[in-house]
């Protein structure tokens, strides 16, 4: 039977062990940061494809109404090729076919816009 003091003691054992994984892993992700150069190509895909976001935001304030930009759709090709790349080149097999899925909804939609332009 367990006694709230090994309880206690347990969960004391516990926290501290998160707390040096925790620490680890931010000592980890700086080292990266420092040595591995792919990470900054992957976080400028990331950067590039959050950037989307703000474009989309901005076109619709001032629209006054949602509105998806052209300039949306090439950010999410563009940071998602470059994160593609990112995923290919550290073996990371679920961000790999994640973007290789989008990459091809976002070039269906340029295909899509593209073609509603040449109707008009």
């Amino acid at each position: 039977m367990i006694t709230s003091l090994e309880t206690l003691w347990n969960l004391a054992i516990v926290s501290a062990v998160d707390g040096e994984m925790t620490r680890n892993s931010f000592q980890l992700i700086w080292e990266k940061l420092m040595t591995d150069h792919w990470v900054w190509v992957g976080y400028g895909g990331q950067a590039i494809f959050f950037s989307r976001w703000i474009v989309q935001w901005v076109v619709s304030e001032k629209a006054g109404r949602s509105e998806i930009p052209l300039a949306f759709w090439w950010l999410s090709l563009t940071g998602g090729g470059i994160t593609l790349v990112y995923a290919y080149v550290k073996a990371e097999p679920v961000l790999f076919l994640g973007q290789i899925l989008a990459l091809i909804m976002y070039t269906r939609n340029l295909m899509l816009v593209y073609r509603e332009k040449a109707v008009r």
